[in-house]
């Protein structure tokens, strides 16, 4: 356990060695807040934090707000991205969403107390995807903009299933979508007229190459997810109110998800379960969290709130029942080897 080369003091990294594929040693990286805040007069579930694709755990002021609030708070940067990406390794690449939850037992073995998952875009579908296979294990899920679906809903994705994981199957490393148009970045970061600063190698704009693989994978964990039960647990989606899509920057992407469709969003997080609450946020973007700052403020109001009626964790380190992989939400539907748009996914 070493301090945090990204967030620096405050902030230890942890490396969690996940074996090898046929690219070398796989690694997952557990990034803790040192806990200096007074104690709180009720206890608060530890929090973890979880990215989106081609990104990394980044946002230090709400991790800082949620410790100071009473939460223990984590992060995790799974394989093959941020911390975790190694020199020779292909950015983002997974045969299957299931495989990550490797890194996350072992966070969740650490932490010790089943957290809040805070998981943005591809996070957030990994994160509805663990719930569903290790009842028990989180406390709750708080979602931000999560790509639980694809634009323009099930029919699409439909469509794009058989031929995706066929390609897949023969050239899985195949970049089936090149680095998209830097509009996320744009209205982000401040070196291209955003408010906020993040580490452009660990995120790059426009994202990486999207392998083939990681797209089938992510296909088939919303395959998996659309069939699934619902899910027991309290579930906060956060998106924007609007999507703004398309080629050419306009001032009004500022002020909305040019990223994923809301509207699918939306449908496919009502769906999720019966402790569900959605909120679509006014002039979002696709990370709410980095919006304007009266939009983030108003998003980090309505975690607060959403957090503080959750009930206090039990007094002792517990973890949910692992389930064997093959039934709905579970492991790969055909066996495979492990781990051989626009950005922020």
């Amino acid at each position: 356990m070493i301090r945090d080369p990204v967030f620096g003091a405050g902030y230890t990294a942890r490396r969690i060695d996940l074996g090898e594929d046929a690219e070398g040693p796989l690694i997952a990286t557990l990034v803790h807040r040192e806990q200096e805040d007074a104690p709180q007069e009720r206890r608060r579930p530890p929090v973890l934090a979880l990215h989106g694709w081609s990104d990394y755990v980044l946002d230090r002021d709400l991790l800082d707000h949620l410790g100071a609030s009473g939460h223990d708070v984590w992060g995790l940067d799974l394989r093959k991205h941020g911390r975790s990406l190694l020199p020779g390794q292909t950015p983002t690449a997974i045969d299957h969403l299931s495989r990550y939850d490797r890194e996350l037992d072992a966070a969740l073995r650490i932490i010790g107390t089943p957290p809040v998952l805070l998981a943005h875009s591809t996070g957030g579908l990994v994160a509805a995807l663990y719930a569903q296979r290790r009842p028990g294990a989180v406390a709750a899920l708080a979602l931000n903009s999560p790509w639980l679906e694809m634009h323009l809903g099930r029919a699409a994705r439909a469509l794009l299933e058989a031929p995706i994981a066929a390609l897949a199957a023969r050239r899985g490393d195949l970049p089936v979508l090149p680095p998209g148009p830097s509009h996320y970045v744009r209205t982000v970061h401040r070196d291209y007229g955003g408010e906020y600063h993040y580490d452009l190698e660990l995120k790059p704009p426009g994202g990486h190459r999207f392998p083939t693989s990681t797209l089938a994978a992510v296909l088939d964990g919303q395959h998996r997810l659309a069939a699934a039960g619902p899910l027991t647990v309290p579930v906060l989606v956060l998106h924007s109110e609007r999507s703004r899509l398309g080629f050419r920057f306009q001032e009004s992407m500022r002020r909305a998800d040019v990223v994923l469709d809301v509207r699918a969003i939306a449908s496919a997080g009502r769906r999720l379960g019966p402790s569900v609450r959605v909120v679509a946020l006014p002039g979002a973007r696709h990370e709410v969290f980095l919006s304007e700052e009266s939009v983030r403020t108003a998003a980090i109001d309505v975690l607060d709130g959403w957090l503080e009626e959750l009930p206090a964790p039990p007094d002792g380190p517990t973890m949910g029942r692992q389930q064997s992989p093959g039934g709905t939400a579970g492991g790969p539907r055909t066996a495979s080897s492990g781990g051989a748009p626009s950005d922020g996914l």
